[in-house]
């Protein structure tokens, strides 16, 4: 098995339940990395929530904001942006369904919400700095991701057919959904950095949960869904894992990589 590059989902996929990383996932990865191979972190997050994870273990590149954003080191390697007329406009109109909770817009300039973040909340932790903000007023830059908590997925979904540039994906149980540039997809974002490192993206491995993952599940060389992915996720993929709390990526990558390499 020819792997190259690591592309792995963080919530719910590599990350255990408290979000960490476990000793003897670090330990795994870390002897991929050793061995040659790149380790890609792709996920829904904004850039500034990775922080954790990127502490523990450092990436070689990191696909954030579902996509939008690609980097290698300080490097752009891919943007998809909605522009500020798109962002606005969908703000607007989803500040008007009665069933809105939060709103997050996730940007250059920052993470914004629509309403004030509990500090003790430890869903938030990661997400801190939250500048709140009204969004009647607009924002003055392109928005890589627009986060909305809202009961009736369907509505969301009738507010996308609005904007034709504009996909909108869900998070499996949860409230929230979505809104991005239809560019801003993990595998568009892949891609580019095979390209970059001039790699075929046969020699990628990928491993996720949820429906964003389902295109790079599908299309890397090899797809692996953790057990407790969405059912739509396993069937894309090519093969199932241990739950992220057992450490199903580690478990994984140390029995049909490391070994395979170290007979």
């Amino acid at each position: 098995m020819n792997i190259q590059i690591i592309v792995t989902d963080l919530d719910r996929t590599l990350l255990r339940s408290d979000k960490s990383i476990s000793p003897y996932t670090a330990q795994v990865l870390n002897r991929c990395r050793a061995a040659g191979i790149k380790l890609v972190f792709a996920t829904a997050r904004p850039e500034n929530a990775c922080k954790r994870s990127v502490n523990t273990i450092c990436p070689d590149a990191i696909v954030s904001n579902g996509g939008a954003l690609a980097r290698v080191g300080d490097e752009v390697v891919y943007r998809a942006a909605m522009d500020i007329e798109t962002t606005n406009a969908l703000l607007q109109q989803c500040q008007l369904q009665p069933s809105t909770g939060y709103i997050t817009v996730e940007t250059d300039k920052g993470f914004f919400v629509n309403k004030p973040v509990d500090k003790n909340d430890p869903g938030w932790a990661d997400f801190r700095p939250a500048h709140h903000m009204d969004f009647k007023l607009g924002l003055d830059c392109e928005a890589y991701k627009i986060v909305v908590e809202i009961a009736d997925a369907t509505t969301a979904y009738a507010l996308a057919s609005d904007f034709p540039t504009v996909h909108v994906t869900s998070f499996s149980g949860e409230d929230w959904v979505q809104f991005a540039d239809r560019a801003a997809t993990k595998w568009n974002a892949i891609h580019h950095l095979a390209e970059r490192w001039d790699i075929p993206t046969a020699n990628i491995i990928a491993f996720g949960d949820d429906w964003n993952d389902i295109e790079m599940l599908r299309h890397c060389g090899v797809g692996v869904a953790v057990a407790n992915a969405l059912p739509q996720a396993k069937v894309a993929a090519d093969f199932i894992c241990a739950r992220n709390d057992e450490d199903g990526v580690a478990q994984w990558l140390d029995k049909h990589v490391l070994q395979e390499d170290n007979p």
